[in-house]
């Protein structure tokens, strides 16, 4: 059997593996039957087949986990596992994981969409669906929450659900079984969307080299981790690219404004700034963007020089 769990939102995508590995866990009774693989690591075609082969120990299947093997293996080694796919053993269960977005001809992912038994795709959140994740999220953990206190906190955090998890668990502990209202997130919760990033988005919409590198400056000196930052920025440019979609379209600013659900702060600022790209340009960037989270996450580049390297290739 064949699994298939892929997306940008890794929280999510995270979880659900989480539940698929304890629910064959609690199946199995034992760790033994469990293999994980990641691409960085295994590249040996006959270690993977042997995995997959293998019997499963006191139990009717095993699972083996593959792991960014569409992203990062080489392309012999996807060739293989392509062919090889059709005749993985029923008492075996295969998962492909991949955080991130894997390319549609990408050839172990036309396989996958083909055969896999199951697929979950794992898409950064809209606005709408964040504040729906924030109230059942805070209600799993036994709290309460205002709905104007989750608008609020999710124009604040964004999609980011680490974040975003860690905050709810923050408030929860200070109010306890009472309401989250809107003061307590002001009180508790640090805006993502600060000025500063604000000013660095700015200057990149004005062309100004210097200015976004002394923003960005700033922001590192601040203690802000890069990744965090560039979480910042890929927000608030996906809502740029949101609302210069709907203006292209002929929707006026108030529908806009029910149909993406925006901090009115935020959604004035957003509005501001998408005068100053196009929608070709914007598009272009937003690839820029998660270009450089994927390189970052996967290790293959040093997060502040990517960030760097990211407004040059943007004011280019």
């Amino acid at each position: 059997m064949l699994l298939f769990l892929y997306g940008e939102d890794d929280y999510r995508l995270k979880e659900k593996l989480k539940a698929i590995k304890k629910r064959y866990l609690d199946a199995a009774a034992t760790e033994a039957n469990l293999s994980v693989l990641r691409a960085e690591e295994v590249s040996d075609f006959e270690k993977i087949k042997e995995d997959i082969r293998a019997m499963p120990f006191l139990a009717k299947q095993r699972m083996i986990i593959l792991e960014n093997f569409l992203t990062q293996a080489s392309k012999d080694l996807q060739e293989k596992l392509k062919d090889y796919l059709d005749e993985v053993p029923e008492t075996s269960i295969v998962v492909f994981v991949e955080e991130g977005i894997p390319n549609e001809k990408n050839i172990l992912f036309q396989k996958l969409q083909k055969i896999a038994k199951k697929i979950w795709i794992f898409n950064i959140l809209k606005p709408f669906e964040l504040e729906k994740w924030v109230r059942d999220k805070a209600i799993e953990r036994k709290g309460r929450i205002d709905p104007q206190a989750v608008k609020i906190l999710a124009s604040y955090v964004g999609p980011d659900l680490w974040q975003m998890s860690a905050e709810i668990e923050k408030l929860i502990l200070y109010k306890g079984k009472d309401l989250i209202k809107p003061a307590d997130v002001d009180l508790l919760v640090k805006a993502k969307l600060d000025n500063n990033i604000f000013n660095l988005v700015d200057a990149l919409g004005n062309r100004e080299l210097k200015k976004a590198g002394r923003k960005l400056e700033e922001l590192l000196k601040s203690g802000e981790p890069p990744l965090y930052i560039l979480t910042m920025i890929i927000y608030q440019f996906r809502n740029i690219l949101l609302v210069k979609d709907l203006l292209t379209r002929g929707k006026g600013k108030s529908e806009i404004a029910k149909e993406i659900k925006l901090h009115p702060f935020v959604l004035q600022k957003t509005f501001s700034q998408a005068e100053n790209f196009s929608l070709g340009q914007l598009k272009k960037i937003y690839q820029y963007l998660v270009d450089a989270d994927l390189a970052i996450k996967t290790g293959k580049i040093e997060p502040q020089l990517a960030l760097n390297l990211l407004i040059t290739k943007i004011l280019k």
